[in-house]
């Protein structure tokens, strides 16, 4: 029982184990994966923030292909801030490294976009074509294009491991867009602008699919950004109507009715100064939006690393708490329990000489082992007797059985033993028998004497009992007649048995009390019979035929009956 209550204190142990570590790992796989969904979507955002330093970039690009090649300029100046900007931008993105080929790839479209601005910008502002700055305002669109490929690696990287965010990384997508196609309406104002001249027909046409493109977009993404329940997302939102559909279009369109004149009443630059503010809404939504994502996955990632320390702890504590629990069922309850029943079993066997303490003991167990004192002093007294009566008895089974000279069986004993091997075949499925005389034992009684010949018979039955198997029987048949029941699933050969009994009789010589020595053997005859319901006698006269040819072939030797053999 006691193992028993040990095996089961390691299952449940086992199972509360088993129990906590798949809750941990649970909690540990969640916090992973927002953790993995947290730099994926900052990857992402990073990606976003390049390709709108590109957009960003147009504005003052727009200002210095509209004004004279001047060094020191504030449009100038501004361009080598936005393109840092931009730079620093690309060089975060590349260091992560499944974009980094991508990013190479778009840095290599910028700078030569880049180039070709520079050259047109070196040259007089007369020399410049509103065709050459058209070439020039489209290779920048196309470079914002290039960054297709670039968003589209990260939002796979993001989704594959998050896939609840592909709809807000699609809206973060579309408020990308917005502000490139916001920034695209302006750039198309700047090209009139540059030579004062009426709006074309292609660029006015051009204008209105962008305005379509920018409202489009804008009916998309507001389904996100204007129902959203954040203060800061909201107010972003409004900024977006307010200032740039509101102050920031109504701008575009006076500009865009004073195109058909070609009368603009501004510069490019001032322009671009009057026009790029209105964007800045634009790109606080997308950065909102953006922030209250990676607000919500952190938010997650801190109540499953809370729920992952939670769980742990806890799991810890029950399993400790189990373990004391147990041991202390087992100290209070389990232990005396089974030390009552073992005292209930030892006192059911008689077994009344150990003292029954309760020391430590409170409540019922308390109780139980008091009573059990006052059992077993009863029991001492009423048993007194009855062990008396019992030694008595087993000392008068065990002279009954032993012969009294040599220590081992008698024949009645040994007749009675055979009786109930052989009943109904219930014994071994063969039994043999060997049979030894030893031989002029009457010579050794007139020439020693009777003690010397007891002493004979003695050291003869220790010389045997110590040459025979474990399952073998053997026992004094008559005056120096001993038998030998084989027994046992294997037995050997009777012969090679008897002949190792032989030997061991003959070598070496027996020494008696007096000093003397002298040589001693016997005669042998064995017997071996399947064993059935008459089988005992049959083997005691095979056995005893064959000890009568032993004697009669001149003695000191074996003979197996041949019709059992």
């Amino acid at each position: 029982m006691n193992r028993r209550f040990l095996v089961a204190i390691v299952i449940i142990l086992a199972c509360s184990l088993s129990l906590g570590l798949t809750l941990i790992a649970g909690y540990y796989r969640e916090l992973d994966d927002n953790r993995n969904s947290l730099a994926k979507l900052m990857a992402f955002r990073h990606v976003i923030n390049a390709a709108n330093s590109i957009t960003a970039e147009r504005g003052p690009t727009n200002s210095v292909l509209g004004e004279e090649p001047l060094a020191e300029s504030p449009s100038r100046q501004r361009l080598s801030q936005f393109r840092a900007t931009t730079d620093l931008a690309l060089a975060r993105t590349a260091s992560i490294e499944p974009l980094a080929e991508a990013v190479h790839d778009l840095q290599r479209s910028l700078a030569l976009a880049r180039q070709k601005v520079d050259a047109l910008a070196r040259l007089p502002f007369a020399a410049r074509s509103n065709a050459d700055i058209e070439r020039v305002v489209e290779t920048m669109f196309g470079v914002f294009d290039a960054t297709q490929p670039l968003i589209d690696k990260a939002m796979t990287e993001l989704i594959a491991d998050a896939p609840e965010l592909i709809g807000r990384a699609l809206v973060a997508r579309m408020l990308s867009e917005l502000r490139e196609h916001a920034g695209r309406l302006g750039s198309h104002l700047v090209i009139p602008i540059a030579h004062g001249e009426p709006i074309s027909t292609e660029r006015r046409a051009a204008f209105e699919q962008t305005r379509g493109r920018v409202i489009a977009l804008w009916q998309l993404a507001r389904q996100q950004t204007g129902t959203s329940s954040d203060e800061r997302l909201a107010a972003a939102h409004k900024a977006v109507v307010a200032r740039f559909f509101g102050d920031g279009m109504s701008l575009l369109e006076r500009t865009l009715a004073a195109g058909n004149t070609g009368r603009f009443g501004l510069s490019t630059a001032e322009f671009t100064n009057a026009i790029v503010p209105h964007f800045g809404p634009l790109e606080q939504l997308r950065d909102v939006f953006l922030d209250v994502t990676i607000t919500r996955l952190r938010a997650q990632d801190a109540a499953a690393r809370g729920w992952l320390t939670a769980v742990t702890v806890a799991t810890a504590l029950v399993l400790v708490l189990e373990f004391l629990l147990l041991v202390a069922s087992q100290r209070l309850l389990f232990r005396p329990l089974l030390a009552a029943r073992d005292r209930i079993v030892a006192l059911a066997d008689g077994k009344v000489d150990e003292p029954i303490t309760s020391l430590g003991m409170k409540g019922e167990m308390l109780g139980l082992f008091q009573a059990l004192d006052t059992l077993r002093r009863r029991l001492i007294d009423r048993n007194a007797l009855d062990r008396e009566r019992a030694t008595f008895a087993a000392q008068l089974k065990r002279q009954a059985d032993t012969d009294g000279l040599t220590g081992v069986l008698n024949r009645g004993a040994l007749e009675r033993l055979a009786a109930r091997l052989t009943e109904r075949g219930s014994g071994p499925a063969r039994i043999g028998l060997i049979l030894l005389d030893i031989d002029r034992f009457k010579a050794i009684n007139d020439s020693f004497g009777h003690a010397a010949g007891d002493d004979v018979l003695k050291q003869a039955a220790t010389r045997l009992r110590a040459a025979l198997r474990q399952d073998d029987v053997i026992a004094r048949f008559g005056g120096e007649e001993f038998a030998i029941l084989l027994l046992g699933q294997d037995i050997e050969p009777p012969l090679e048995i008897a002949e190792r009994l032989r030997r061991t009789l003959q070598s070496p010589r027996f020494e008696l009390d007096t000093g003397q020595t002298l040589e001693v053997t016997a005669s042998f005859g064995a017997a071996l019979i399947e064993n059935e319901a008459d089988a005992w006698p049959r083997l005691v006269a095979a056995a005893d035929r064959a000890l009568y040819l032993a004697k009669d072939a001149g003695r000191n030797r074996v003979v197996v009956d041949g019709d059992t053999a």
